[in-house]
């Protein structure tokens, strides 16, 4: 039975012999000078050889990508297949002899086909015992167009590069014949050495040096290189970590191959023979598992997975690295890329810490804290309570602080956050920062009328009552008064003359991203300017930015650059920076806005030497969220603590209902109590800016110029209603403000305006409105009758006790000067 088996074996290898001489494979592919092949053969050799294809596509081999911060630090690696390309320069010489002695000792004498290893190992196959007569570029060419069909996810190609058939075999000798007239014998072996798999998930020399010796390919010596070498043929059953006994029988082997081959001169192309000292040497080392090193890569062995998780978020999204996601995803695993972001690494660790040391990762609420530089849009710092990715207790995909397209959770209301917003909207049509009104502690502000983007509208009580009550006093209040204690009353009052549509475009035009509405259907809400609407901390914190930078807004974007290691740069997405408002508009609302940071609602989180603006927030009795915003002119940050509405504490409540007051936070171990400038500001915003301005340059804002308008007249009034000349004294810039009086004429009529005739522009015109008639005094009381005469007593009288003085009554608390708002 032996010898028909054995002449089927000889009889096909010989075929393919034939087939390939035939074919012109072998006469172009010996390259030997003695081949003795006529020119006209080899004429027709050459005809033959159009028939098989030539070209072979040898693009570099699959290498992973690096994110950076701005420190030059790693973020993470991503690939599929951990590999650091090497030039042959950097390859240990011991390394490439090794690897020559036993997969193609005589590479350097032959051309693409070893015509006497290819007759030996079919002499050898024919008795039985197989043997593989492949050349170092046939072999290249084999895990080359096994490389390309990964990474162009081919599946039939990929099925192709395993067959083994003479028709498969001859395509390769073709490829190598022609990959040998394009590059040289050292780009041939550089390749190969940076293509070849090394086990344990080590792709090329390089990696495989740094995984089993943590060293580099470079400083590879005898020992080490003999046993990369010997896995090669089969790295999943022969790799140190696990099966370290054969590994080292294979090291043994190959350098039992490399003695054998000392007598053969011709052969060490690179270093001297080895002697049998060194062999007997080599053989004595043993295999450091203390060595072993493991690459991290992904964003699971990030320091920041959250944020690693939204830089490859925004990477897939880019169009730059292919045209859909899955091309973009094999750019990032296998395209080599240098990604540059600008996330400081001291920065983020700082918000990390104090978002981690306020809020804990299973807390029912969410802590997070994001800065961005104004001017540039460039993200510094994006960091939150739930900072792993996963499904565990504690984990998630989300990132709290972005848009919903990005991975963001959907956004929180932002309190009186949003009042910078009526705010801007003054300044910018011109309005004063002397604009005052008087703010009642708690106002009832149905029947009232608001502009929406559609006009003005009433509003309805029949809709519910609308009474909105200060967090502190009551009073008169300018822009520097009402936003410095941030008293509700007055921002309304702002905003209804404002109108609340120019006030929710102004948010748009700074840069909010307000959810799940667009600023014509908020301009219904009077209610916008307390931060009602819902929007992500990254846009919120971007608008604050754009004051920042005196009114230039930007994108905000994690991502400074994206290259290749061949210096290919690939568009990244862009800040698109737009001056959108005037310097001395944003001068002026800048200089109201610091407000709160001296002597204000965020006073307690004001840093010493540096200009700070900026405006805390809350959002209501039931609050949803706490918030502080603040900026220096180079950094704008924002903080916030908001309730998980996934959460089980929060199931099977009304939305309205849920509220932020009580939480428990810091696994039980404290509560929540909704002060916007003690939990969001001191607890995480304060020491989070403090260390992130620590050596930034203390610079100030612009002092705005002194604005006074113009003197212009008052529209008149006479022969309307109370609506129609507020609406009219709007149009003219005019602020309104009701006063009511009292009159003989019914309570509610309108009586007129003061002043009359002229004022300047923009300044508050008082509506006077009759609280009717005074109350008649309380008739007096009727005089009582002269008591009858009697009798005089016969008793002495009695005498009184001193009267004791009654120690003097403190005042009651509450009892302070009116004006004292905050939230």
């Amino acid at each position: 039975m032996r010898a028909p088996t054995v002449g089927r074996k000889l009889y096909s290898a010989l075929m393919f012999v034939l087939v390939s001489v035939l074919g012109g494979v072998l006469v172009a592919g010996l390259a030997v000078p003695t081949a003795g092949v006529s020119a006209e053969l080899a004429k027709v050799s050459a005809n033959a050889l159009q028939a098989l294809p030539k070209d072979i596509e040898t693009p570099p081999p699959a290498e992973g990508s690096t994110v950076l911060m701005a420190d030059g630090s790693v973020l993470t690696n991503f690939f599929d297949e951990n590999r650091a390309y090497v030039p042959l320069s950097e390859i240990s010489d011991t390394m490439k002899q090794a690897q020559m002695a036993v997969e193609d000792q005589r590479f350097y004498q032959h051309g693409a086909l070893d015509m006497r290893g290819t007759l030996r190992a079919l002499v050898q196959t024919s008795s039985g015992n197989v043997q593989g007569g492949s050349t170092l570029s046939q072999q290249y060419v084999k895990l080359a167009l096994l490389d390309k069909a990964v990474a162009d996810n081919d599946e039939e190609a990929k099925a192709a590069a395993y067959d083994r058939t003479f028709s498969r075999k001859l395509l390769e000798l073709r490829y190598a014949i022609a990959l040998e007239e394009k590059l040289s014998k050292d780009e041939i072996l550089e390749r190969y050495l940076n293509l070849s798999y090394y086990g344990a998930g080590a792709y090329g020399v390089e990696a495989a040096a740094k995984r089993y010796f943590n060293t580099t390919a470079k400083e590879l010596n005898l020992p080490q290189a003999a046993m990369l070498a010997g896995l090669v043929r089969n790295p999943a059953t022969s790799d140190p970590i696990r099966y370290e006994k054969i590994a080292l029988e294979r090291r043994n082997n190959v350098l039992d191959v490399m003695l054998s081959q000392s007598g053969t001169p011709e052969v060490w192309h690179f270093i001297p023979p080895v002697t049998k000292a060194q062999v007997e040497a080599a053989k004595e080392e043993g295999f450091d598992q203390g060595l072993v090193t493991q690459t991290p890569h992904g964003c699971v062995a990030s320091e920041f997975q959250n944020l690693c998780n939204t830089v490859e978020k925004i990477l897939l999204t880019m169009p730059s690295l292919g045209p859909d996601t899955a091309t973009r995803n094999r750019m990032i695993k296998r395209g080599g890329l240098i990604i540059q972001t600008e996330i400081d690494g001291r920065t983020q660790r700082a918000a990390q810490t104090a978002v981690s040391e306020y809020v804990y990762p299973t807390d029912p609420v969410i802590g997070l804290m994001v800065m961005i530089e104004p001017g540039t849009g460039l993200i510094k710092g994006m960091a939150q309570s739930r900072p792993n990715i996963g499904t565990d207790p504690g984990e998630t995909y989300l990132n709290y602080t972005m848009e919903k397209d990005i991975g963001g959770a959907g956004g929180f209301f932002g309190g009186s956050t949003y009042k910078m917003f009526v705010l801007a909207a003054a300044i910018a049509k011109g309005y004063p920062t002397s604009r005052s009104y008087d703010a009642p502690k708690v106002k009832d502000w149905n029947g009232e009328q608001f502009r929406s983007c559609d006009g003005p509208f009433t509003l309805d009580e029949k809709k519910g009552k609308w009474e909105v009550t200060n967090a502190g006093g009551a009073g008169e209040f300018d822009m520097y008064s009402g936003t410095k204690q941030s008293v509700n009353n007055y921002f309304v009052a702002l905003e209804q003359d404002v109108g609340i549509c120019d006030a929710a475009r102004m948010a748009e035009t700074l840069g909010l991203k307000m959810q799940g509405t667009t600023p014509e259907k908020a301009s219904w809400n009077p209610s916008f300017t307390l931060g009602t609407a819902e929007s992500s901390p990254i846009s919120l914190a971007n608008a604050y930015a754009t004051l920042a930078a005196r009114g230039m807004r930007c994108d905000p974007i994690l991502l400074k650059s994206v290259t290749s290691k061949a210096g290919k740069e690939y568009e990244v997405p862009q800040a698109n920076c737009e001056q959108v408002i005037p310097q001395e508009v944003a001068d002026r609302i800048n200089d109201v806005m610091k407000g709160p940071f001296n002597g204000g609602t965020a006073s307690r989180s004001n840093i010493s030497g540096y200009d700070l603006a900026g405006k805390t927030g809350t959002d209501g009795r039931n609050t949803k969220a706490i918030w502080l915003v603040g900026y220096t002119p180079n950094l704008a940050g924002a903080a916030m603590i908001g309730i998980d509405r996934e959460h089980e504490r929060y199931q099977g409540i009304k939305d309205e209902d849920r509220r932020l007051q009580g939480a428990p936070v810091r696994d039980g171990k404290a509560r929540i109590s909704g002060s916007s400038g003690r939990e969001a500001g001191q607890g995480i915003w304060l020491p989070a800016m403090r260390a992130a301005l620590d050596g930034m340059p203390r610079d100030r804002f612009v002092k705005p110029k002194a604005y006074t308008p113009p003197t212009i007249s008052i529209p008149s009034c006479s022969g309307m209603g109370l609506n129609a000349c507020r609406a009219t004294l709007q149009e003219a810039g005019f602020g309104t403000s009701i006063v009511r009086i009292q009159n003989a004429r019914a309570a509610g009529t309108f009586l007129g305006t003061n002043p009359r005739g002229s004022a300047p522009q923009y300044s508050t015109i008082k509506l006077l409105v009759s609280a009717g008639p005074p109350k008649p005094p309380p008739p007096k009381p009727k005089p009582e009758p002269a008591p009858t005469s009697a009798p005089p007593s016969t008793e002495p009288p009695k005498e009184e006790p001193p009267k004791q003085e009654e120690p003097p009554k403190e005042k009651p608390p509450g009892t302070d000067p009116p004006g004292r708002g905050r939230g």
